[in-house]
């Protein structure tokens, strides 16, 4: 390789990458695969930090927006009158035109139909990250840039305001800096620090959305944006959630529980410990812009933080909050519940495939309250973890999955008295 590689060695969509490098009159292109050794968990790690700032910093990136593999190339044969509006004649308004009905041509990036690229979950920290990205797609060329994305069929395009969520998206994404130093006295030039909290939630929501070949690359394949973040922002990750509204965070849940497996990636408490599809109920955006949320818990301390992947991975979550008994069991409906005079009977989920009768304990994490004229003070709500003792570290204990109570589930018997607080560690 130090002599150099034969171009026609190289997959496909390698040789048309040089080609378009060339063109464009740059010298050099950056392929992570041929500048990354495969199969080198060393040279992976080590080289997985510097991705971020590599798409940051480049000029452009290349995307065959239609590919599968490497393999497939760039470039398709392809019709180009397909992109062309044909004049046929006068209104008295004006011209008329006809254009191709492909629906396929003539669109910004977010409402062209899935093209394999964009629902791989590597792509989307180099979408977010890379200032300009030039995709070849199977119709037409497509364009996307921090300011606008235009096509062949609507060279003129749009810009990220006029856009879908996801447009809209990576311009808040990188904005973030620029407006945190802002001076400005603008609320809108000068977000909070919860709606910078909230584009990572948007990110990852996206993110868990994407396919991942590899389980073991949850973090990594995300590492470049919480690097950015933390970079630009007073934000702070750990294992794959935000410790600044790690509370929050915690409430994570899986998809279907009979369709999960545990991992060993990462502690039981980030949703990078477990494989299958996650996501946040109601609940996460009840706690998060209800006024009357009470915190139960309190992070006390984290385990011996070391640096995996560009990531902080932390062996271990120190924490104090009510922490109650409970034997969980599945009703007629294959739900789980409880009949502890002390707790909500329903609204329990696994994370993982569990026995049908289990002793667990119920971590009380926040109390809320929503409020409506009717209900000036508002019924409390609750959310929380369920645990059960580690079977491999002694005094330390697993999370198995979370809880929640609300109005229409019925009386949440939940009373919590001054001897229900404890100190524990999660792994």
């Amino acid at each position: 390789m130090l002599q150099g590689i034969n171009l026609a060695d190289l997959p496909l969509t390698f040789q048309n990458a040089i080609l378009i490098t060339r063109n464009l009159g740059y010298r050099y292109l950056w392929v992570d695969s041929l500048c990354i050794i495969q199969d080198d968990p060393d040279d992976w790690a080590f080289e997985s930090k510097t991705m971020a700032r590599i798409y940051s910093n480049s000029v452009l990136t290349i995307a065959a927006l239609w590919g599968n593999d490497s393999f497939s190339g760039c470039f398709v044969e392809r019709n180009p009158l397909v992109t062309e509006d044909c004049r046929i004649g006068k209104w008295k308004y004006g011209d008329v035109f006809i254009r191709s009905s492909d629906r396929r041509c003539g669109q910004t990036l977010g409402l062209v139909e899935p093209e394999p690229l964009l629902e791989r979950a590597w792509v989307l920290q180099e979408r977010f990250l890379s200032p300009r990205t030039l995709y070849y797609g199977p119709w037409e060329l497509l364009w996307e840039c921090g300011a606008r994305t235009a096509s062949e069929t609507e060279p003129e395009g749009a810009s990220m305001d006029e856009l879908w969520a996801e447009g809209t998206l990576k311009k808040r994404f990188r904005d973030m800096e620029g407006a945190l130093d802002s001076e400005s006295d603008d609320p809108f030039f000068k977000p909070g620090l919860r709606d910078i909290y909230i584009i990572w939630r948007e990110i990852r929501a996206l993110y868990w959305s994407s396919q991942l070949t590899h389980h073991s690359d949850s973090l990594v394949a995300i590492a470049g944006i919480t690097s950015r973040m933390e970079q630009s922002t007073s934000l702070h990750f750990v294992s794959g959630l935000c410790k600044e509204f790690l509370y929050s965070e915690l409430l994570w849940e899986v998809r279907n529980a009979s369709e999960t497996s545990r991992s060993t990636l990462s502690q039981t408490w980030s949703w990078a410990s477990v494989k299958g599809a996650k996501g946040f109920s109601s609940i996460y955006d009840s706690v998060m812009y209800s006024k009357a949320s009470n915190f139960h818990i309190r992070v006390e301390a984290f385990d011996d933080p070391s640096d995996l992947y560009a990531h902080r991975h932390l062996n271990g979550l120190h924490i104090r909050g009510p922490l109650l008994r409970a034997t969980l069991e599945r009703d007629e409906h294959g739900r789980f519940v409880t009949h502890s005079d002390r707790l909500p009977k329903y609204g329990y989920e696994a994370d993982i495939p569990l026995e049908e009768k289990i002793e667990v304990f119920c971590l009380v994490i926040v109390e809320w309250r929503p409020r409506s004229e009717e209900d000036p003070i508002g019924t409390p709500h609750y959310a929380g973890l369920i645990l059960m003792p580690s079977v491999d570290k002694v005094s330390a204990y697993e999370r198995v999955g979370v809880w929640n109570h609300q109005t229409y589930m019925g009386p949440s018997n939940l009373v919590l008295k001054p001897g229900d607080w404890d100190s524990i560690q999660l792994v």
